[in-house]
């Protein structure tokens, strides 16, 4: 890519499967600090001290003359990112209305989408230079907007500062009857269980009330992750090319980005309606029956084959929109319990940064030995696998408060309302 746009520089193919894989390695890095930082310095504060730094990471990324900057910049903003991770959803969900928190947790998935698809239009017909220097205005816009956003009452709560924490709650709530409602379940929960710093946080984590949401999380996202997400965007024109689909690189990730925001749109308007538990099985079941008919037909090889794997990965993009891609990310705001909050999102992170990883960096590796079908065969049997798991012991969290998700944990971990 950026020997035809006559860089000062060459990328090999290994040059670019490094920094590809270097989101899992920095990741793994970032996790390392990111539970601490969170309990001492808040997440709001946190979040709003990381967005110039963003950046001008993407400023150095844009006009450095130096490879070795180039993964500098990639590394900072992957740590940024890690420590991004956990906050976001953890905002969301304590920031916003249990009835529309769904919505929330699509939209952020739709800013990303958007901000995709733009990068791969803006690629095509400005220098990629410009491109990524575009990158880091929407950083500098979040700085100005988090300005005016409250901190967590959650957090406030957890450090003993009621008073602060009722006020955030009122300027997010209805009424100051539902707020202090809402601080007094929160404030119950957190005397039940006896903590406020992160070592004590880590000492709840050994409650099954506290690791098993944060277990179930961890295996949604890994296994998600085995099951083709990170590929299917980042090495999509390598797979229509592989499969020999003839079309040009450009109008392959058009596709692959149209399709993604819109069915993400459709995504935010019925998650609050139809919940998280249906959404996500019949959107992890389409991910696996697309990702079967794509390795079956790249194996026989037969007449049109190609086109059927384009379609079946255009509707693998579809699902992943509609379900397997907002719904999970939200769950970290809405599953990990109020005990372990800044401790069980950093695990989580860390398992899914060593999960990108393994799979960026083996995966041009085993396209090479074995084929695109059995790349594909692998995407489904993982997908089936998280599928099974889903069904039998993934609670429904739609329009429930945090507190009542955590006691859904408490006896037992099925529960499908």
């Amino acid at each position: 890519m950026y020997a035809e746009n006559s860089t000062s520089y060459n990328l090999s193919q290994d040059d670019v499967t490094w920094i590809v894989s270097s989101f899992g390695i920095a990741g793994m890095v970032g996790t390392l600090f990111t539970g601490p930082i969170i309990d001492f310095f808040g997440p709001r504060l946190l979040l709003l001290s990381l967005h110039l730094p963003s950046a001008l990471f993407w400023l150095i990324k844009a006009f450095s003359p130096y490879k070795s900057l180039l993964y500098v910049a990639r590394v900072g903003l992957v740590l940024i990112l890690t420590v991004m991770g956990p906050l976001i959803p953890m905002l969301l969900s304590e920031l916003s209305d249990p009835k529309i928190r769904g919505f929330m947790f699509a939209l952020e998935e739709i800013t990303v989408a958007f901000a995709i698809l733009v990068m791969y239009i803006l690629a095509q017909w400005v220098d990629w230079r410009v491109t990524t220097a575009a990158c880091a205005a929407p950083s500098v816009l979040l700085f100005i907007c988090n300005l005016f956003v409250p901190e967590s009452p959650y957090w406030l709560a957890r450090k003993g500062k009621l008073e602060a924490a009722e006020k955030s709650l009122q300027k997010l709530r209805v009424s100051k009857t539902a707020a202090s409602q809402e601080l007094q379940a929160l404030t119950g929960l957190i005397k039940e269980s006896r903590q406020t710093s992160f070592l004590e946080q880590t000492k709840q984590l050994s409650l099954p009330e506290n690791y098993r949401p944060v277990l179930l999380l961890l295996i949604i996202l890994i296994l998600r992750e085995l099951g083709g997400e990170y590929i299917i965007f980042s090495y999509s024109v390598a797979i229509f090319e592989e499969a020999q689909v003839n079309m040009d690189a450009f109008t392959c990730t058009v596709l692959v980005g149209v399709l993604r925001m819109t069915f993400t749109i459709i995504s935010s308007l019925m998650l609050d309606r139809f919940g998280r538990r249906p959404l996500l099985l019949i959107t992890t079941f389409l991910c696996a029956a697309a990702s079967m008919l794509s390795g079956i037909f790249a194996l026989t090889g037969t007449w049109g084959s190609s086109w059927i794997i384009l379609i079946s990965v255009l509707t693998y993009v579809a699902s992943y929109g509609l379900g397997l891609g907002p719904i999970p990310w939200g769950l970290a705001g809405e599953m990990i319990p109020t005990p372990v909050r800044t401790v069980g999102g950093p695990i989580c992170i860390f398992f899914y940064s060593l999960a990108v990883f393994g799979i960026s960096h083996l995966f041009p590796m085993f396209i090479e030995a074995f084929g695109i079908a059995y790349v594909f065969f692998l995407f489904a049997s993982s997908l089936v696998v998280l599928f099974v798991i889903l069904w039998f012991v993934f609670p429904e969290t739609k329009g429930k408060t945090l507190n009542e998700l955590q006691g859904a944990f408490v006896k037992k971990t099925p529960e499908t309302n």
